[in-house]
């Protein structure tokens, strides 16, 4: 029985080393929801589109794999990755990952309250601190990955869930992941949310999936910083999510508020 496969975990690993003391004011990001790297091709597109990156937001992230050694060792990015379940087959971890050139001075994860159906598996979200190099900001980064077969209000909560991270930073904040939000309803309300915490999303050309119900799932939102670029890689086929590269600029947030 499916049911039985999965086992609940909740936990946090910390791996590799930044290379760098402070983020800006140029910071290069890639979002990414990489399908457990099930598909042939994922390690040779993850290199390459991770290279020169500051930011690297991963769901369906996995740890005790044969791929923990291009985290593990990493002497560019400290990773951190909040796991919600694991395989008990494979003992292999499931969840969310943060890679960042600057170490975090904070971090906090949170599963959802509520579990898919079927797997009951649960869904995560990672917060991390990042200092800036403006003196005494710093940059709130939430990397999500929203529960997905469940009523409005399942989803509901889990995004107020997300959002309720953000109610005490002042600062610059840069909010993305896979939010799941494959219908008109779901979407609405979290840009409701965006807007009472005033935040932008990041406008892109891309493509719709058929798989993704011909919606868009993955986005990002943002707060005290300017977009330079955007680039949906519509080329990548080795996950059923596109990657997306942003270049992003810091703002003194302090001078615009």
């Amino acid at each position: 029985m499916l049911k039985s496969r999965y086992s609940a975990v909740e936990s946090l690993k910390i791996m590799g080393s930044a290379s760098k003391q402070l983020m800006g004011p140029n910071i290069e990001v890639l979002l990414w929801n990489i399908f457990k790297c099930q598909k042939k091709g994922w390690q040779e597109d993850f290199r390459t589109l991770g290279s020169g990156k500051d930011l690297v937001l991963l769901q369906e992230a996995i740890l005790n794999s044969p791929f923990d050694s291009h985290f593990n060792g990493s002497l560019m990015h400290q990773w951190i990755m909040a796991c919600s379940f694991r395989n008990v087959i494979t003992n292999i971890e499931t969840g969310v990952k943060t890679g960042s050139t600057v170490a975090a001075e904070k971090h906090y994860f949170s599963a959802s309250t509520h579990s898919e159906p079927i797997s009951q598996t649960k869904k995560m979200l990672l917060a991390t601190v990042y200092p800036l190099h403006i003196l005494g900001q710093s940059l709130l980064v939430v990397n999500s990955h929203l529960i997905n077969f469940v009523s409005f209000k399942k989803f509901k909560a889990h995004l107020d869930q997300v959002f309720q991270t953000l109610e005490d930073h002042e600062g610059p904040i840069l909010l993305a992941g896979d939010f799941n939000t494959w219908n008109g309803k779901r979407l609405k309300y979290f840009n409701e949310l965006a807007q009472t915490f005033c935040l932008d999303e990041v406008k892109m050309i891309r493509q719709t999936r058929l798989n993704h119900l011909f919606q868009h799932l993955d986005h990002i939102y943002y707060r005290g910083l300017e977009v330079v670029g955007v680039q949906v890689h519509t080329n990548i086929h080795s996950s059923d999510h596109y990657p997306i590269s942003l270049s992003l600029r810091t703002v003194d947030f302090a001078a615009i508020k």
